[in-house]
């Protein structure tokens, strides 16, 4: 063995003996101080408890002498009313937390007993305790195999002594847990009596180990000391004092433990301290003993690293490294090498990343710049520009490739210029795309039109002028896409269709999207279902939460396709609005839903039934007499329908749309607000409008019973909107608590999942027949 390596050894195996005996000898002088101070803490504690016995003691016969004291029971006593009796004794026993009450006669006979219904002619097994209690009032104890009891005994005065009280109150687990809470008194208390020449525990605080094994034999001289016992692997201090003597003659001791590992457990600290100076200085002798060796190693280490850099792709030049020698020559040639690969890897990721022409980024470059920039700010607006050069193909064919090249290296420099942003890149042969981080769809379309104006400007070369107007594609984020893939096909889509029809600068637009397949076939199958009656409509049950009574349902349009199944509304209702057919779906809701709600009103049910209207309907001024004549040809009262809008259409609509309104109100059918709450409107807003309703947005109600914050702005829409004459319906109720709170705060109606998702006719009469809530009637005439 090396000296070297022995003199390492040395060190700290030398240190380790010295760590080792320091802690143990904090370990044992800390454990003797331990050991006495328990001692000292469970003598005070012994005394603590046995005064808090004698306290309840006194303050139980008390308690029975009050109840002594009682003119009705002394009567009853003494009228031998066992009834009466009884009933007093289970009550006043109930306040005093005992188990069982007694009337003893004067002869020793239980007259009463509350463990038994009638009359008990039995003789009481203490007649030492009514012999004491003659005085005024006795206790005793009373202990049983398993389990023990105070008795106390106090004289029945009318106004000599006619009978005695006994009242038995449970000395047991809770008795001791309660005294705990309410003084200092060590974790591990026990109670036990002598039964049959040994200990039998009648109470224990905590734990699983019965110290009381460890006493004495009943009989011998119990330690006035606290004595340090073990059991398993568990070391304690226990002390055990007399507090009584039972009623069977017996002795009673209490047993207090203090367990030795908790009270160590404060000391952990300094031994794990003492551990941590031992590993401390085992690292220093280490560290000691290896830097002698390092100055070897070292540079044979770092040329090592250098290679597994250059595995993993990191082509960083090293440091020199201060060595002469063949390891310097070596070193110098790791360093050149790894300058020439780094140079050529930069050229190939550039290549990788750029386009040849322009040196702009090329599309899966800046695609991933998106992505990055779109997961670190999911929530920051932007758009992406897709720029076309209109008669580039016609100038290449025209001047050739290269000055066709030319003009795409200047067409990319005025972008990157202009614009001032490194997210430009080329996409294809004639188009470019660029992405603004930040810009909303105002800012996104002054970008573009300057864009535009950029380009008026011909390309100029020695005595060649070119025309190359451009055209702008936008797609904004997030309304056209979350991708980056998306968006740049949506722009790509969106500068196809502005080259197509002249126009300069336009937004991407689904409905003229030629890529979305679904909508080259669902809209004419939309039209083909209302002629074939797929289409369906489900009710979804309002409640009247002032008379506790369905009181009207909303009309919901469903679609059962014959091939596709169940179309989601959203997929057709946003479809058909886009497309201009939103018109004849409403006109079709109305037929369907008038004639339900005058089914109804046949069958004396007073409902009132919700249509949805879109912001489209309001452009169909003929549309308040379509309504009127249908009203009219089922003889249905106005005031039986219901037509909501959303808050988010009416907001700033045309006079023209507000007229259709009040024609409309002025029908008598009634108007609601749609999920309110989400939009930008106001109450002053809304009361130049002839709305009924305040229907609030589920997004408020849905986490209403977990949610103060929702629950307050429920609150105030409800109670501002009374004030201002509006009825208030909450939707999306999904729970109990929810409606208790709806109710509570005054909301007119509720409707939601709770209660019942939206049914078709046949299942929404079925519903009205077995719900909880039954449907509201017509009062009859007379």
């Amino acid at each position: 063995m090396r000296f070297r390596t022995r003199l390492a050894l040395f060190l700290v195996a030398t240190l380790a003996v010295v760590q080792v005996l320091t802690a143990l000898s904090v370990y044992t002088f800390t454990r003797r101080a331990l050991i006495a101070q328990g001692k000292n803490q469970l003598a005070d504690a012994a005394a603590v408890f046995v005064r808090q016995l004698d306290d309840i003691s006194d303050h139980t016969s008390e308690r029975v002498r009050i109840l002594a004291l009682d003119y009705a029971l002394r009567v009853a006593i003494a009228e031998r009313d066992h009834a009466t009796v009884i009933s007093a004794l289970r009550n006043h026993g109930r306040r005093i937390n005992a188990t069982r009450m007694l009337i003893v006669e004067l002869d020793g006979t239980v007259a009463s007993d509350t463990e038994s219904a009638t009359a008990a002619e039995r003789t009481f097994a203490f007649p030492e305790l009514l012999e004491r209690a003659t005085e005024g009032s006795a206790t005793t104890v009373v202990g049983r195999a398993d389990s023990g009891a105070w008795m106390a005994a106090v004289p029945v005065l009318a106004p000599v002594p006619i009978a005695f009280i006994v009242a038995e109150i449970p000395l047991d687990d809770a008795l001791l847990r309660r005294l705990q809470e309410i003084s200092t008194l060590p974790k591990d208390i026990e109670v036990a009596v002598e039964n049959g020449g040994a200990w039998s525990v009648i109470a224990r605080s905590s734990g699983t180990i019965s110290m009381a094994a460890h006493l004495p034999r009943p009989g011998l001289r119990l330690d006035a000391e606290a004595a340090l016992v073990t059991a398993g692997d568990s070391e304690f201090l226990m002390l055990a004092t007399p507090i009584d003597r039972t009623a069977q003659g017996g002795p009673i001791v209490a047993v207090l433990g203090y367990p030795l590992d908790a009270a160590l457990r404060p000391y952990q600290p300094v031994v794990l301290a003492v551990v941590t100076l031992l590993g401390l200085g085992l690292a220093g002798a280490l560290i000691g003993a290896v830097l002698i060796a390092r100055g070897v190693s070292r540079p044979v280490e770092a040329l090592a690293e250098l290679a597994r850099r250059f595995g993993a792709g990191d082509y960083t030049p090293p440091p020199p490294l201060p060595q002469r020698g063949e390891i310097g020559e070596l070193s110098s040639a790791f360093a050149s090498m790894t300058r020439a690969i780094a140079e050529r890897e930069e050229r190939i990721q550039h290549q990788a990343t750029h386009d040849a022409t322009t040196d702009l980024l090329n599309r899966p470059a800046i695609e991933t710049l998106m992505r990055s920039r779109l997961v670190a700010r999911p929530t920051e607006q932007g758009a992406l520009l897709c720029v076309g050069l209109a008669r580039l193909q016609e100038i290449i064919e025209t001047v050739g490739y290269e000055l066709g090249d030319r003009v795409l290296r200047n067409a990319g420099l005025r972008l990157k210029q202009a614009i001032g942003t490194e997210f430009v890149a080329r996409v294809s042969d004639t188009s470019f795309i660029i992405w603004l981080p930040g810009d909303d769809s105002e800012a996104a379309r002054s970008t573009a039109s300057r864009i535009v104006g950029l380009f008026e400007e011909p390309y100029q070369e020695s005595d060649v002028s070119i025309d190359t107007a451009a055209a702008v594609g936008i797609a904004a984020y997030p309304q056209h896409g979350t991708a980056a893939g998306t968006l740049t096909q949506h722009a790509a889509v969106a500068l196809n269709v502005a080259m197509r029809t002249d126009r300069s600068v336009l937004f991407y637009d689904p409905a003229v999207d030629p890529h979305r397949p679904d909508r080259l076939s669902l809209m004419s199958e939309l039209r083909e279902a209302l002629d074939r009656d797929e289409l369906y409509l489900a009710y979804q049950p309002k409640l009247d939460l002032g008379i506790g009574r369905i009181g009207g349902a909303e009309a919901l349009v469903r679609w059962n396709h014959v091939k596709r199944g169940n179309v989601p509304p959203d997929a057709f209702i946003n479809l058909a609005e886009e497309t201009g057919n939103i018109g004849r779906l409403t006109r079709w809701a109305m037929a369907k839903g008038i004639d339900q709600a005058a089914s109804w009103a046949k069958r004396r049910l007073a409902l009132r039934l919700s249509i949805n209207l879109s912001v489209r309907d309001l452009d169909d001024t003929n549309l308040p007499k379509r309504l009127s004549d249908l009203l009219s040809a089922r003889s249905l009262p106005p005031k039986r329908i219901m037509l909501e809008i959303t808050e988010s259409a009416i907001m700033g609509e045309p006079d023209a749309a507000i007229a259709v309104l009040r024609r409309l109100a002025d029908l008598g059918v009634d108007l609601a607000v749609d999920d309110f709450g989400i939009g930008q409107s106001s109450f002053a807003y809304l009361r130049r409008l002839p709305v009924r309703e305040l229907k609030i947005d589920k997004t408020f109600v849905l986490n209403l019973a977990e949610s103060q914050q929702d629950r307050a702005i429920v609150r105030s829409i409800v109670e501002l909107g009374h004030r201002l004459n509006y009825r208030i319906t909450a939707e999306g109720v999904e729970d109990e608590p929810t409606l208790d709170f709806l109710t509570e705060v005054g909301c007119d109606h509720a409707q939601g999942y709770f209660l019942s998702r939206p049914l078709a006719a046949p299942a929404f009469d079925a519903f009205l027949g077995e719900a909880r809530w039954p449907a509201k009637e017509m009062r009859a005439v007379s």
